[in-house]
């Protein structure tokens, strides 16, 4: 009986109910589309981050974080990794050298940064596998190739099948150098990345650098769920090894990646905490019409006897309505957008032109929406405990009304 008091009551407007819940559904609609294109951006940005560097956790010396040099490397790594590939969530291993050193052609030098990785791992992991714009990425079997970014082929006049110069310091501090030859280009977007790095096998680096067997800088741990970082990097901490290493996640290897992302979901929250007010303020203002407009209406409930609670009772379920109303509508079309949107993704060089990288990591063009039940529930959640809330005001001046002023 409340339940088709109220109900009919609501549409007693129906211009008014109409707005009210379309405001609502819009503006929810609005809300569930940032956040969950928000999400996916993170999660897009973090997953090749790690891929492309060493992994949602990294072991390394413990005095490399302070201080990088060449000589601060692992030992023993096959064995460690073996350990860690055995664990839960682990997807696989990877091994990195890091280094600096001067790439050197006919046309010029540039100061670059070296990273030894393992061909095969890569091709499996890395985003930048699928870069190549020229040539062809590195394999297992290759010695002395090289992989190198489009802004520094530009720089040194290179292309697939020339020489370069690799200058650098081994771990003894003696000068070395090693003639290369470029397998392939590659283009990420990040100024960094194309026109500083280079990639060559493992096997030929530990050469040039002149490390023991079966060493490296990082040994980087790639998950297959990265919720289960924090309890994957207590396992290996736990791992008894000697000499022993630092276990760090990817926030404390590429803080400045960590800090951005930190720092655009403040901002998101703010946004999305307007975007919030915006709808609670709606439904408050339209129940706090509906009361005043009715004014006699209450007051006749009461010269008759109702219940006080009874009143109450209808202007709850009334809010409620409204509220429920405008979540399904704003549920049905943002959920449906973001949904869309992470089938599909969205291809962001028809707004931009130009690549967008972050911290030296280049985004995706194309961009894809990350939507969850747990993100849907609670912003459902928020949305409708906010307005039964509200109503409690426009309840009391409702039940609070003068029968003998009103009615006069």
């Amino acid at each position: 009986m409340l339940m088709r008091l109220a109900w009919r009551s609501i549409w007693r407007n129906r211009r008014r109910t109409l707005i009210t819940v379309i405001s609502i559904g819009l503006g929810l609609a609005c809300a569930i589309f940032f956040i969950s294109m928000a999400d996916g951006v993170y999660v897009q940005l973090i997953n090749d981050a790690v891929r492309m560097q060493a992994g949602h956790v990294t072991l390394e010396h413990p005095e490399y974080r302070d201080a990088p040099a060449i000589d601060l490397y692992l030992t023993g790594t096959n064995a460690l990794r073996a350990q860690i590939e055995g664990m839960a969530h682990v997807e696989r291993t990877k091994l990195l050298i890091l280094g600096q050193g001067v790439a050197r052609s006919g046309a010029g030098t540039v100061g670059v940064a070296v990273m030894g990785v393992e061909p095969s791992v890569e091709a499996k992991t890395s985003p930048l596998v699928k870069n190549i714009i020229s040539g062809r990425y590195l394999e297992d079997t290759d010695g002395s190739r090289v992989v190198v970014g489009s802004k520094l082929a530009e720089r040194l006049h290179l292309r697939e099948g020339k020489k370069l110069v690799l200058t650098t310091n081994d771990i003894s501090g003696a000068l070395t150098e090693e003639l290369c030859r470029v397998a392939g280009i590659f283009e990420t977007g990040a100024e960094e990345m194309d026109g500083y790095l280079v990639q060559t096998p493992i096997g030929f680096l530990r050469k040039l650098f002149n490390f023991p067997p079966d060493s490296a800088t990082q040994l980087g741990v790639i998950l297959n769920k990265p919720g289960a970082q924090k309890k994957v990097q207590k396992q290996i901490q736990s791992m008894r090894h000697n000499p022993p290493f630092a276990v760090r996640s990817w926030q404390e290897v590429m803080p400045e990646l960590a800090s951005y992302i930190k720092l655009d979901k403040g901002s998101n929250l703010v946004l999305q905490a307007i975007l919030l007010f915006l709808i609670l303020f709606t439904i408050f203002n339209t129940i706090l019409m509906s009361v005043l407009e009715r004014q006699k209406e209450f007051a006749i409930f009461k010269a008759l006897g109702t219940p006080l609670s009874l009143m109450r009772g209808q202007l709850l379920m009334e809010s409620f309505f409204l509220g429920l109303i405008g979540c399904f509508l704003g549920l049905l079309v943002g959920g449906l957008a973001s949904y869309a949107l992470q089938v599909w993704g969205f291809d962001i060089t028809r707004i931009y032109s130009s690549d967008i990288s972050i911290s030296g990591f280049a985004i995706s063009p194309i961009i894809h929406a990350r939507l969850s039940l747990s993100m849907l529930l609670w912003v459902i959640g928020l949305v409708l405990g906010a307005t039964l809330l509200l109503s409690l005001i426009p309840m009391r001046r409702a039940t609070n009304v003068h029968v003998a002023d009103t009615l006069r």
